[in-house]
């Protein structure tokens, strides 16, 4: 059936070409109801209805709306071209242009984009904030220069001993006063050195009884304090000695020892072994051997 046969019997108003009215006369033509036109082009009924009372607010875009004639004029059997035709001339505003994606290049970030230089000035802050408080964590701890327990400046690359299992009060001195016996010498003694005894001969210098003196002999086999006094309070021996390590001091009718570490530490007075059990406390040990002169002013 032609649109013009749709057509007849109707005036020729401005009404009748609207692309409105030229769609609802061929629908009636056809005797379909806007429902079952909508459901055979699987389209909304409120479109279709829309279109017929050219309610083109309501309306998609122009580019949806000429194709939903399309389909509605090929459902009728009537040609789309004069619908079309009113369409173009009541439609009011020109239809957008589509944007031609397939000839545009996509945009690209390059070294010249805000993100790019953003991006990179935070991470070039955050490096250098974090390499500030590398240098100020590492200088204030005092890493650049180690420093020993003792005050002492030790080697970057010597290794720390590890700490005495054990406290102790570290006294400052003047470095004056130390006495360490020499080299031990044998005497007639079974097994004793003799040292810091009076000269041979003369009614001033008698002959010393080697039963009022003592060899002390003192080994480590791991880090220990000492601490060695005489009966006038002189110090005879008094630091750390190494691991593996001997002291040995003679000369002396009685010795007042302090000494730290003691399950490293062996003690004998002439050869004889003292177990230092009874005098120690907490790896500490205290303890008196031989008897203080009488006379001597300076004992405490």
């Amino acid at each position: 059936m032609s649109l013009k046969d749709a057509e007849s019997g109707v005036s020729m108003s401005d009404s009748v070409t609207s692309p409105g009215r030229l769609i609802a006369a061929a629908r009636e033509s056809r005797s379909i109801s806007p429902v079952d036109l909508a459901l055979r082009l699987r389209l909304d009924g409120k479109m279709v209805k829309a279109l017929e009372r050219d309610d083109f607010e309501n309306l998609p875009a122009p580019t949806f709306v000429r194709g939903y004639i399309r389909s509605i004029s090929k459902e009728l059997g009537v040609d789309a071209d004069p619908i079309l035709e009113a369409y173009a001339t009541h439609a009011s505003g020109e239809p957008p242009s589509l944007a031609d994606f397939s000839s545009r290049a996509p945009d690209q970030i390059g070294i010249n984009s805000t993100v790019i230089k953003v991006v990179t000035y935070v991470l070039l802050t955050t490096l250098i904030l974090l390499i500030v408080f590398w240098w100020r964590s590492t200088y204030e701890r005092g890493e650049a220069t180690p420093v020993g327990e003792l005050g002492e400046s030790i080697d970057a690359h010597t290794t720390k001993a590890d700490p005495l299992p054990y406290k102790y009060q570290v006294l400052e001195h003047d470095n004056e006063g130390w006495r360490v016996a020499p080299p031990a010498e044998p005497s007639t003694a079974d097994g004793v050195v003799v040292t810091d005894l009076p000269a041979d001969g003369g009614e001033d210098n008698p002959e010393p009884d080697l039963a009022a003196v003592g060899t002390l002999h003192i080994s480590t086999s791991n880090e220990a304090w000492i601490e060695v006094y005489s009966a006038a309070d002189d110090r005879l021996y008094y630091g750390t000695a190494k691991a593996d390590s001997t002291v040995e001091i003679a000369g002396h009718a009685y010795y007042r020892l302090i000494l730290g570490n003691t399950e490293s530490v062996t003690l004998r007075l002439n050869g004889e072994k003292i177990d230092l059990g009874p005098y120690s406390y907490q790896g500490v040990a205290q303890l008196e051997l031989g008897s203080p002169p009488q006379n001597d002013s300076n004992v405490q």
